[in-house]
């Protein structure tokens, strides 16, 4: 399967809400005490703002005919003057979805490493991202390309 990573242009905005769909059916099938039926999706100028900020990063995935199969966002957080932590970037790795079919394929691997590119290019600590637990699928992705738990954050649903 033969598909190219590459970073998102303003017209990638509509092509990227059947996934955003996908990952919105997804959480609610797995939380649906949380989660709202209707997906999230960016207004065009949040989008625009995101492709064209140098802190975040938006890449897309496509497949040989240039049909959307993935996406990924993410951006740098600075820590700074924290009561706790010490200074220090982060990468937020705040969502990726690639198509169901299209998965198994490498599509995820190569959006992480170039996402721990950016994150060395930009002097980053660590990379961060939050994954809901009963997302077994993609713990165990993500835990495949070396993430680790650091915190765990629990809840008592009233």
């Amino acid at each position: 399967m033969n598909f190219r990573i590459r970073e998102a242009v303003a017209e990638d905005r509509e092509k990227i809400k059947p996934l955003q769909k996908q990952i919105a059916d997804l959480h609610r099938a797995g939380r649906p005490d949380l989660f709202k039926e209707e997906a999230r999706y960016f207004d065009e100028d949040s989008f625009v703002w995101r492709i064209n900020e140098p802190s975040h990063f938006v890449l897309i995935a496509e497949n040989d005919v240039g049909e959307v199969v993935g996406y990924a966002f993410a951006w740098i957080r600075y820590v700074r003057e924290h009561s706790s932590y010490l200074d220090r970037n982060e990468l937020y790795i705040d969502d990726v979805c690639v198509m169901s079919e299209y998965q198994r394929h490498g599509i995820g691997r190569n959006f992480f490493e170039a996402l721990k590119e950016k994150a060395r290019d930009n002097d980053c600590y660590a990379m961060e991202l939050g994954v809901y637990s009963f997302n077994k699928e993609a713990v165990a992705f993500y835990e495949s390309v070396g993430m680790r738990e650091r915190i765990k954050r629990m809840e008592l649903v009233l």
